[in-house]
Protein backbone atom coordinates (compact mmCIF):
# COMPACT_ATOMS: atom_id res chain seq x y z
CA UNK A 1 0.00 0.00 0.00
CA UNK A 2 1.37 3.41 -1.01
CA UNK A 3 0.79 6.04 1.65
CA UNK A 4 0.72 9.83 1.36
CA UNK A 5 1.30 11.89 4.48
CA UNK A 6 -0.05 15.39 3.82
CA UNK A 7 1.31 17.74 6.47
CA UNK A 8 4.49 15.72 6.78
CA UNK A 9 6.21 18.80 8.20
CA UNK A 10 4.14 18.59 11.41
CA UNK A 11 5.20 16.78 14.57
CA UNK A 12 2.60 14.06 13.99
CA UNK A 13 3.61 13.88 10.33
CA UNK A 14 7.23 13.22 11.30
CA UNK A 15 6.20 10.56 13.79
CA UNK A 16 3.88 8.90 11.30
CA UNK A 17 6.57 8.88 8.60
CA UNK A 18 9.07 7.29 10.98
CA UNK A 19 6.61 4.60 12.06
CA UNK A 20 5.54 3.78 8.50
CA UNK A 21 9.21 3.53 7.47
CA UNK A 22 9.81 1.08 10.33
CA UNK A 23 6.88 -1.02 9.13
CA UNK A 24 8.17 -0.91 5.55
CA UNK A 25 11.69 -1.88 6.70
CA UNK A 26 10.36 -4.78 8.76
CA UNK A 27 11.35 -3.34 12.16
CA UNK A 28 7.89 -4.41 13.29
CA UNK A 29 4.87 -5.75 11.45
CA UNK A 30 1.35 -4.89 12.53
CA UNK A 31 -1.26 -7.27 11.17
CA UNK A 32 -2.63 -6.62 7.68
CA UNK A 33 -0.26 -3.78 6.77
CA UNK A 34 2.24 -3.85 3.95
CA UNK A 35 3.80 -0.50 3.09
CA UNK A 36 5.04 0.33 -0.40
CA UNK A 37 5.97 3.92 -1.17
CA UNK A 38 5.71 6.60 1.51
CA UNK A 39 5.11 10.07 0.12
CA UNK A 40 5.74 12.99 2.48
CA UNK A 41 4.20 16.25 1.25
CA UNK A 42 2.73 19.53 2.41
CA UNK A 43 1.46 22.69 0.77
CA UNK A 44 5.06 23.87 0.21
CA UNK A 45 6.12 20.71 -1.65
CA UNK A 46 7.01 20.93 -5.32
CA UNK A 47 3.95 20.55 -7.55
CA UNK A 48 5.58 17.57 -9.30
CA UNK A 49 6.04 15.78 -5.94
CA UNK A 50 2.42 16.42 -4.95
CA UNK A 51 1.29 15.24 -8.38
CA UNK A 52 3.27 11.98 -8.16
CA UNK A 53 2.10 11.28 -4.63
CA UNK A 54 -1.57 11.87 -5.48
CA UNK A 55 -1.31 9.74 -8.61
CA UNK A 56 0.02 6.71 -6.71
CA UNK A 57 -1.37 6.96 -3.17
CA UNK A 58 -3.58 4.14 -1.90
CA UNK A 59 -4.23 5.91 1.42
CA UNK A 60 -3.84 9.54 2.55
CA UNK A 61 -3.15 10.77 6.07
CA UNK A 62 -4.00 14.49 6.24
CA UNK A 63 -2.12 15.98 9.17
CA UNK A 64 -2.46 19.55 7.91
CA UNK A 65 -2.88 22.22 10.56
CA UNK A 66 -4.10 24.97 8.26
CA UNK A 67 -6.45 25.64 5.45
CA UNK A 68 -4.01 24.52 2.78
CA UNK A 69 -5.41 21.20 1.64
CA UNK A 70 -6.84 22.58 -1.59
CA UNK A 71 -3.66 21.50 -3.43
CA UNK A 72 -4.14 17.97 -2.13
CA UNK A 73 -7.80 17.83 -3.14
CA UNK A 74 -7.08 19.28 -6.60
CA UNK A 75 -4.32 16.77 -7.29
CA UNK A 76 -6.31 13.77 -6.07
CA UNK A 77 -9.20 14.94 -8.24
CA UNK A 78 -7.02 15.37 -11.35
CA UNK A 79 -5.86 11.76 -10.99
CA UNK A 80 -9.35 10.47 -10.16
CA UNK A 81 -7.80 9.00 -7.05
CA UNK A 82 -10.60 7.92 -4.73
CA UNK A 83 -8.40 6.35 -2.05
CA UNK A 84 -9.46 6.74 1.59
CA UNK A 85 -8.42 9.94 3.35
CA UNK A 86 -7.93 10.12 7.10
CA UNK A 87 -8.44 13.60 8.51
CA UNK A 88 -6.68 14.41 11.75
CA UNK A 89 -8.63 16.32 14.35
CA UNK A 90 -6.55 19.38 13.51
CA UNK A 91 -7.55 19.74 9.86
CA UNK A 92 -9.14 23.16 9.62
CA UNK A 93 -10.71 22.60 6.20
CA UNK A 94 -12.50 19.31 6.85
CA UNK A 95 -15.62 20.76 5.21
CA UNK A 96 -13.75 20.85 1.87
CA UNK A 97 -12.93 17.16 2.19
CA UNK A 98 -16.48 16.18 3.03
CA UNK A 99 -17.73 18.01 -0.07
CA UNK A 100 -14.99 16.40 -2.20
CA UNK A 101 -15.82 12.96 -0.77
CA UNK A 102 -19.51 13.36 -1.42
CA UNK A 103 -18.92 14.33 -5.06
CA UNK A 104 -16.27 11.67 -5.76
CA UNK A 105 -17.31 8.65 -3.70
CA UNK A 106 -14.26 8.91 -1.45
CA UNK A 107 -14.11 7.34 1.99
CA UNK A 108 -13.30 9.92 4.65
CA UNK A 109 -12.12 8.66 8.02
CA UNK A 110 -12.00 11.13 10.88
CA UNK A 111 -9.31 10.55 13.43
CA UNK A 112 -10.62 12.31 16.46
CA UNK A 113 -10.05 10.15 19.51
CA UNK A 114 -12.25 10.74 22.53
CA UNK A 115 -9.35 11.20 24.92
CA UNK A 116 -7.14 14.19 25.64
CA UNK A 117 -4.50 14.22 22.90
CA UNK A 118 -2.18 16.43 24.91
CA UNK A 119 -1.72 13.63 27.42
CA UNK A 120 -0.61 11.09 24.83
CA UNK A 121 2.86 10.72 23.43
CA UNK A 122 3.38 11.26 19.71
CA UNK A 123 4.10 7.53 19.44
CA UNK A 124 0.75 6.62 21.00
CA UNK A 125 -1.06 9.00 18.67
CA UNK A 126 0.72 7.55 15.63
CA UNK A 127 -0.11 3.96 16.63
CA UNK A 128 -3.73 5.03 16.96
CA UNK A 129 -3.67 6.36 13.37
CA UNK A 130 -1.97 3.20 12.05
CA UNK A 131 -5.15 1.35 13.03
CA UNK A 132 -6.89 3.13 10.15
CA UNK A 133 -4.55 1.42 7.69
CA UNK A 134 -5.54 -1.94 9.09
CA UNK A 135 -9.16 -1.13 8.26
CA UNK A 136 -8.42 0.12 4.73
Amino acid sequence: MNVLIWGADTILGHGLFSTLKDIKDGVFSPANIEIGEIFACDANSKPADIDEACAHADFVFNMSYGSNSDKLIESLDIHNNTCPVLLSNSVADAKLFHEYAKNNDVTILEWSPNYDMELLSIEAQVYDMIGALQCA
